[in-house]
């Protein structure tokens, strides 16, 4: 857990702010960690609101296998500590990335470690406030915060991040927004496991779509298809038009930019399932429809647009 903006959050008492201090330095208050991080560091992170306390190994680990960074993907941490998210997924992976933090004696010790680790290029750290941070250019988005300060992000995070961004969370989730992954992260005998979450940013595919399927051989003309669409976070419900019917559809699933659902219909009076799953660009779905049923199974090409969005 790493210092943030100042003045946001439940401030943590003087006793607490100390107990921390003394946990992480595991000395007295003159005391210096092989790293650089004195105990009068962590204090001035606890002033900042939030107690700098490093991630353990398993749980960067945890965050890793439910992120599965690429050397594609860019990183950005949000209440960066010493830097190891960043530094640890720059040198497993190969991907860039930065992180933020509000104590500039933590940014400093983030950045030499990352020198020393041979990552500079790859991975910077910057003295920000994390609410005024731009991070539209994250792929994944890390951060071990506190559970108000996680939740007062939610906005930014649907908002600004790309359909199919990741979100791993150390130990605090997102409310009703509901985790796509949760994993356990065992620390050790003396202290409490951690959870991670994940969330993937899921595209917005509410309102109205349109789409024609030809198939002469099934079909005597093209068969014109409206699906009104709702959707909370990842989860979409629906209908589709269908002449002489509208059917509610099930099997749905958003994850990021990818949506599949299923509907049976009617087509020349024998009951047809349709089988769709296709990419999401904007107001545009490509990608295919497998119909079987009352009909020899057959695939064919998708294209959805959305004529209205959502009221």
């Amino acid at each position: 857990m790493q210092s943030f903006a100042r003045g946001r959050g439940a401030p943590f008492s003087v006793a607490l702010a100390a107990a921390v201090c003394a946990l992480i330095a595991g000395a007295p208050a003159s005391a210096q960690r092989p790293d650089g991080v004195t105990s009068d560091i962590i204090d001035r992170s606890s002033q900042l609101d939030v107690p700098f306390v490093p991630s353990h190994d398993n749980v960067l680990r945890a965050m890793f296998e439910l992120a599965r960074p690429t050397g594609t993907d860019f990183l950005i941490d949000l209440g960066s500590g010493d830097g190891r998210i960043v530094i640890n997924a720059a040198r497993q992976f190969g991907l860039r990335g930065f992180g933020v933090d509000l104590n500039d004696d933590l940014v400093g010790i983030a950045n030499r470690n990352a020198e020393r680790a041979g990552v500079a290029p790859r991975a910077k750290f910057y003295v920000r406030d994390l609410f005024e941070t731009d991070i539209r250019q994250a792929t994944i988005l890390t951060m071990y915060l506190l559970p108000e300060v996680v939740q007062s992000l939610r906005d930014k995070l649907l908002t600004d991040l790309r359909p199919g961004a990741r979100i791993v969370s150390h130990d605090y989730h997102l409310a009703d927004w509901r985790p796509d992954a949760v994993r356990l992260a065992e620390i050790g005998p003396k202290l409490e496991d951690s959870i991670v979450y994940l969330w993937v940013v899921p595209a917005r595919v509410a309102g109205v779509w349109a789409w024609t399927i030809e198939q002469p051989e099934l079909f005597n003309e093209p068969m014109e298809y409206s699906a009104s669409l709702s959707q909370r976070f990842q989860d979409v419900e629906g209908k589709v038009s269908l002449f002489p019917f509208e059917q509610r559809i099930h099997q749905a699933s958003l994850q990021g930019t990818r949506l599949a659902f299923s509907v049976a219909g009617e087509l020349n009076e024998k009951i047809v399932f349709h089988d769709f799953e296709g990419v999401v660009e904007g107001d545009r779905i490509t990608g295919t429809v497998r119909l079987s049923g009352g009909i020899p199974p057959v695939t064919l090409p998708w294209t959805a647009r959305r004529t209205r969005g959502a009221e």
